[in-house]
C-alpha cells in the first residue's frame, strides 16, 4: 500500500496565524535531545467519519543531526491506516508545533488569548479595526475571559450593529491576524472605559473618554 500520509510544515501557518498559532522558537527548538516528546501534524489523503484528515501525535526523538530528527511514534494514529505505534519518523523542526520543555520566550499565540466582540466587517470582510472601545469587565465577562474590548471597522451603521449576526465573540489573535495596527493599544494599563477613532488625517488613533 502506498504511503497514506504526509507531515505538515507548519512555518507557513505560523506565518499566516502567528497571533493564534503557537510555533516553538530557535531557541526552544535548539535544546531538544534525544528521549524529548514532540508533537506533529500528520497529514492524511483520507478523512474519517467526522472529516479530519489530520492528526496531531506525539513523537519522541531518538537521534538528532542538525536540523533533522529521527523519531518513534508515541500514539496510536486514530484512522491513519498506514502508520502504528512505534514507527520511525524523520522529520525537521519545521514539522514540530508543540514539546514537553517550556518555551524561554514568550509566545505572541499564549498573549492574546482572551475574547472580544468584533464585527463581520472586520472578521469576515478582513477590513482593518478603525474603532476601539474598552469597557470595565464584570465577574461574568473573566469567567468568559472576555477583554473588555469591542472592535469594529468603524463606519458600521446602528442598523448594522443592530443585528446580532454581524458580531463575533473570538480570541484578541484572531483580530490580530487580520490586522494588528491597533495591537499597540491593547497592552495600555485599563483606567477607564476608552474609545480609540482612526483619524484618518494624521494616520493615528485619538483617544476619548467613553460617554457615559
Amino acid at each position: 500500500m502506498s504511503k497514506t500520509w504526509k507531515l505538515e510544515d507548519v512555518s507557513d501557518r505560523a506565518i499566516e496565524a502567528r497571533y493564534t498559532f503557537y510555533l516553538p522558537s530557535a531557541e526552544l527548538i535548539a535544546q531538544f535531545q534525544v528521549g524529548d516528546l514532540v508533537k506533529l501534524i500528520f497529514q492524511c489523503e483520507i478523512e474519517n467519519d467526522q472529516g479530519c484528515s489530520a492528526e496531531r501525535m506525539w513523537v519522541e526523538i531518538i537521534s538528532r543531526d542538525s536540523d533533522q530528527f529521527v523519531g518513534r511514534l508515541d500514539n496510536v494514529p486514530g484512522y491513519i491506516p498506514d502508520l502504528q505505534i512505534n514507527d520511525e519518523i524523520t522529520f525537521s523542526s519545521c514539522h514540530i508545533i508543540q514539546s514537553q520543555r517550556d518555551d524561554p520566550i514568550p509566545s505572541l499565540a499564549d498573549q492574546y488569548t482572551e475574547r472580544c466582540f468584533v464585527t463581520s466587517a472586520v472578521l469576515k470582510d478582513q477590513r482593518p479595526v478603525h474603532a476601539l472601545y474598552r469597557e470595565e469587565v464584570d465577574a461574568e465577562g473573566i469567567q468568559r475571559r472576555f477583554s473588555g474590548w469591542t472592535l469594529m471597522a468603524g463606519d458600521e451603521t446602528d442598523d448594522y450593529c443592530d443585528d446580532t449576526d454581524n458580531w463575533h465573540f473570538v480570541s484578541l489573535g484572531a483580530v490580530l491576524n487580520i490586522d494588528d495596527g491597533f495591537r499597540a493599544l491593547l497592552d495600555l494599563p485599563f483606567t477607564c472605559e476608552m474609545e480609540y477613532l482612526w483619524n484618518v488625517q494624521t494616520k493615528h488613533f485619538d483617544e476619548y473618554l467613553a460617554d457615559d
